[in-house]
Parts: structure tokens; C-alpha cells; sequence
């Protein structure tokens, strides 16, 4: 009797919760494509390319607005990309305990561990995961940081096309930034710059996430 509706709705969640992150995922990928071919700034940056930046846009992380106090937030916050996969563990063991779901009592106790368990997974990747790549985020660059600082091109950077640059930090990660030329000196400095060759930031776009680069001083000097 409630089998078709319960199964609607698992088959619901897991594909909500399947597919927003992969939505996240193409989105910064095909943004970074058409700025690299188009210079149209339509980046929505995935920026989970492994330098775990985890800014992921589509991640609203509303803790500190919840709690209603500044600096004081609550011990679980709503994290977007958890609750994806509180839906995608939702509809994955309601799909493996439907056929128990015999009768009301059955399902609101079934339905309930299946919530609890979704909880359970939610709150473990919540303090394992975002958590802490959070806290180790907190000293990591922002763009305010980058102006001045040399970098070295890691995706080559033309006239015409957006390339990536690449900066160790203090922990001696690699972080990696996309990269222009600056418009300001682009009549100075040569057609491209390569992969390895060393670099300077000049100025850094933290709406754009874009860094605008020159060759450094000394090889400047030379062109």
C-alpha cells in the first residue's frame, strides 16, 4: 500500500542527493572551460580540485547565523554537502527496509532509523571532514594575501586564455589560483608564460577568483 510513495521518496533523495553535488562539480568545471576559451568570468568555482580549499559555493554553511551570536556557534551547523549525504544515506537504507514497512507502526520506526542513521553519517562528516579542513582553512591564503607575492605557472597563462598559478604556503601545501595576464602591462610581457616559469602577482580578484600576474622584476627587466 505505502510501497510506491515510499518508494518515490527514497528514489527522490537519493538523486537530489547525487546530483546537486555533481551539478557543483560540472558547473566549476564548465565555468573554468569558457573562461578559458571565451574569457567570460562565469567561474562557480568547485575549488575542491584536491588543494582542499572546499569552497564549493554551493556549500551554505549557516551555523554562525543560526546561533544568532557572533563567534559562538552551535556544536552541529547546517553544512549543504552533508546534508546531501544525509539524503543519499536516507533513501539508500530506506530502500534496503521498505519491504518491512508492513504497517504504520513498522514504518515510523523504520523510517525513524533510517533517519538516525542519515544523522549519524551527517554529523561524522560533518566533524571529520568539513570541520577540520575549516580549521585548517582558517590560515590558508585569502586574496588579499596574494599581491606581491611570486608564485610559479602551473597551466599555461596566454593573452587570450586563463592558465593556473600554484603557491606554497606556510605549511608547504600547494595551493592553486587561476591566473591572467595583467591587463596594465599585457603590451610588456610575452605571449605566454609557461608551466614552471616563476612569476608575480600584481593584483588578485576575490569576486572573480582570479589572480592577475607579471613576470617577476628581474626577468622583467630583460624583455
Amino acid at each position: 500500500m505505502y510501497e510506491p510513495v515510499l518508494n518515490y521518496i527514497f528514489n527522490f533523495c537519493m538523486i537530489i542527493g547525487f546530483v546537486i553535488p555533481l551539478l557543483n562539480i560540472l558547473s566549476g568545471w564548465l565555468g573554468g572551460l569558457l573562461n578559458s576559451g571565451a574569457d567570460v568570468d562565469l567561474d562557480l568555482d568547485s575549488d575542491f580540485d584536491i588543494d582542499l580549499d572546499l569552497d564549493m559555493d554551493i556549500d551554505a554553511d549557516v551555523g554562525d547565523s543560526v546561533s544568532g551570536i557572533s563567534g559562538h556557534s552551535g556544536a552541529i551547523q547546517f553544512n549543504f554537502m552533508c546534508f546531501c549525504l544525509f539524503l543519499i544515506v536516507f533513501g539508500a537504507t530506506g530502500q534496503a527496509t521498505k519491504k518491512f514497512m508492513t504497517s504504520i507502526p513498522f514504518m515510523v520506526l523504520l523510517l525513524s532509523a533510517c533517519a538516525a542513521a542519515a544523522a549519524c553519517c551527517y554529523w561524522l562528516m560533518y566533524k571529520f571532514l568539513v570541520k577540520r579542513l575549516r580549521e585548517n582553512n582558517a590560515s590558508a591564503l585569502s586574496y588579499a594575501d596574494l599581491p606581491g607575492r611570486s608564485a610559479e605557472v602551473t597551466l599555461v597563462v596566454s593573452a587570450d586564455s586563463i592558465g593556473t598559478i600554484s603557491i606554497t604556503d606556510s605549511s608547504g601545501a600547494k595551493i592553486s589560483f587561476r591566473a591572467k595576464l595583467d591587463p596594465d602591462l599585457k603590451d610588456r610581457l610575452p605571449n605566454a608564460i609557461r608551466p614552471g616559469e616563476a612569476v608575480l602577482i600584481t593584483e588578485a580578484n576575490a569576486n572573480e577568483k582570479l589572480c592577475y600576474i607579471s613576470v617577476r622584476p628581474t626577468e622583467f627587466k630583460k624583455i
